[in-house]
């Protein structure tokens, strides 16, 4: 890794934290940079990788888990209607010009979502970056949503033992 390279980044990082996010290396990373960053209060957690050292871009990406209750919903919806929902979330993602994987593979109900955009290190400046960084956050928030909409938010159904 050349000397432009490990300032870019060093810049990543100070462009996530300037805007007051919380950011760190997750334990057990085994990429070459790999930035988690989330709002301070908490929420989704975005990530930013650069697999290895050759690699001349980073990946924006977040993985939306889908809770078991919305998963059973799905379930529950025709094969059509299913599809429909589905397909409503991938061509939005696309549109948005994002890439988007459902995981597992090849299943009619997805347990997560990634949600990603590539973004070329060459000639790289902030606002390209967070151009990036906001369109997979919304993207991400897009499909949060849908499924709260469709299926509640289950946010508002955790049990505590004080509640």
């Amino acid at each position: 890794m050349n000397d432009s390279e490990k300032v870019l980044d060093d810049k990543l990082r100070g462009w996530l934290g300037d805007l007051g996010l919380k950011v760190w290396t997750p334990a057990g990373a085994k990429e070459h940079l790999h930035l988690s960053s989330t709002p301070q209060q908490g929420g989704p957690v975005i990530d930013v990788i650069r697999p290895t050292n050759l690699t001349p871009f980073y990946i924006v990406g977040m993985g939306i888990g889908i809770h078991q209750s919305h998963q059973d919903s799905l379930r529950k919806m025709s094969t059509s209607e299913r599809k429909s929902f589905i397909n409503e979330i991938k061509y939005f993602l696309l549109e948005m010009e994002l890439d988007v994987a459902f995981f597992p593979l090849n299943q009619e109900i997805p347990q997560v979502i990634n949600v990603s955009k590539i973004v070329m290190m060459n000639g790289l400046k902030a606002n390209k970056f967070l151009e990036a960084y906001y369109a997979v956050k919304n993207g991400g928030a897009y499909v949060l949503m849908r499924f709260a909409e469709s299926f509640g938010n289950q946010a508002e159904k955790v049990d505590t033992k004080y509640g």
